[in-house]
């Protein structure tokens, strides 16, 4: 008889975990920084990124980046990333890539992450073989925001 592991929060900040993000509404940490979002304690917190620069397109010419570091000497094992998006503020695209150090060398993975433009909790599966990493980043190319920003309520990593 085999026992299937029961999988295990890897993003909490207990744990050490750390977020950082290229883009902070009004660069406003406390209320809309990333750490926020792997704030499983609070229904209400949430990241929010700030609107592209006037003259841009909600599509942006540069991606916002949210990064999730593990720990100093901290290695996981990624099998599936959630996120609670507050609809209408949604990435249009995002695209996941792993790091095993802090010499930021990212692999890109394969499988895309197609967000809905909806408010509930998203599962995007992890189905590399190897999906060993220190860090995982994010990127988020548009937004159906017509001004570009995203807003993220939760976001695990399992």
């Amino acid at each position: 008889m085999s026992t299937k592991q029961q999988p295990v929060i890897l993003s909490s900040p207990s744990l050490g975990t750390t977020a950082r993000a290229s883009s902070v509404l009004k660069k406003n940490t406390k209320l809309y920084g990333p750490m926020n979002a792997l704030d499983a304690t609070n229904e209400t917190s949430c990241w929010n990124s700030d609107a592209v620069p006037s003259g841009a397109s909600s599509s942006g010419d540069e991606p916002i980046i949210f990064t999730i570091h593990f720990g100093p000497n901290r290695m996981v094992q990624i099998d599936e990333v959630r996120i609670q998006f507050q609809g209408g503020f949604v990435a249009e695209e995002c695209t996941a890539c792993i790091s095993k150090g802090d010499d930021q060398e990212w692999v890109e993975l394969e499988e895309p992450m197609e967000p809905e433009d909806v408010n509930d909790m998203q599962t995007f599966a992890i189905a590399e073989d190897d999906r060993t990493c220190n860090m995982l980043r994010l990127s988020f190319e548009g937004s159906s925001d017509f001004y570009g920003r995203v807003t993220i309520y939760k976001l695990e990593v399992w």
